[in-house]
């Protein structure tokens, strides 16, 4: 009996968690390449022998770091912009102390670099998976509610994409995360939630006049969101910008030159 009442307690609590609000984080892991040669695109700067030499000590370290990332941020779905291919989806998620299942499609055949979506088995269910030009739609459900997620980096056809889907119908929320192209979100119904944090002088990447909000997050929903700049003291050097993993030639070390970002979306 107190075995089956902990096990209550615990179902209860996190169904308590899960209706406050549904958390989501995209991350520029800023080219996260493997360190085999490639025979469909160049990599060849990401190899032992290349102009940075990318062995396999850097990159399992940054994997590590990467994976730190994800877990720092307790996130039940996080999107990837950056990976190679889905052996390295699957390295970061074994280096994750969390359990998190993934969605990958290969996308970019010229650069070789691709999007991925992790997330909680418990909180989101996949339904449908759609990879387009510069994005990747994963229709679902989210907390028992019907979701789509796009994730996207300068698709020069989102539009497209949200009309043939007919996810600008109102018939489910739509969340868009990553690096905006040019399409107008708000022509679409989409509010742009990272604006907030811009205005008060924030952003993900330094410039030399400051902080720009380079990644953005918007979506038709319903409810409240909260987005900011996931900003740990770790992920920046002694000047307050974020460690990129190598500056030209020069090796850093760092997860990326990219802040993460994310959003809160409140029930209602």
């Amino acid at each position: 009996m107190r075995c089956l009442f902990a096990i209550l307690l615990l179902l209860c609590s996190t169904s308590a968690w899960a209706q406050r609000s549904l958390d989501i984080a995209f991350c520029d892991v800023e080219n996260l390449y493997d360190t085999i040669p490639s025979p469909f695109y160049d990599d060849s700067d990401y190899t032992p022998q290349g102009r940075l030499r990318w062995d396999a000590a850097r990159y399992g370290d940054k994997v590590e770091s990467v994976a730190r990332l994800i877990d720092s941020m307790a996130m039940p779905i996080v999107a990837l912009w950056g990976v190679e291919n889905e052996q390295v989806v699957r390295d970061i998620v074994m280096a994750s102390k969390s359990d998190y299942a993934y969605v990958h499609c290969t996308h970019d055949y010229s650069r070789g670099l691709d999007f991925a979506l992790l997330y909680y088995g418990d909180r989101f269910f996949p339904e449908r998976v759609t990879p387009w030009r510069g994005a990747l739609c994963v229709e679902g459900r989210a907390d028992g509610r019907d979701v789509a997620i796009v994730v996207n980096h300068r698709s020069t056809s989102l539009g497209v994409l949200l009309t043939e889907r007919g996810l600008i119908t109102g018939a489910k929320p739509v969340i868009i995360l990553g690096t905006p192209g040019r399409t107008n979100l708000q022509a679409f119904g989409l509010q742009d939630h990272s604006l907030g944090s811009e205005r008060m002088g924030r952003g993900n990447v330094a410039r030399n006049d400051g902080w720009t909000m380079r990644d953005r997050i918007a979506s038709s929903w319903g409810g409240d969101v909260r987005c900011d700049v996931y900003a740990a003291r770790w992920l920046v050097d002694e000047s307050g910008h974020p460690r990129s993993t190598y500056a030209g030639k020069r090796y850093y070390g760092g997860v990326s030159a990219f802040l993460p970002i994310f959003a809160q979306f409140f029930h209602y």
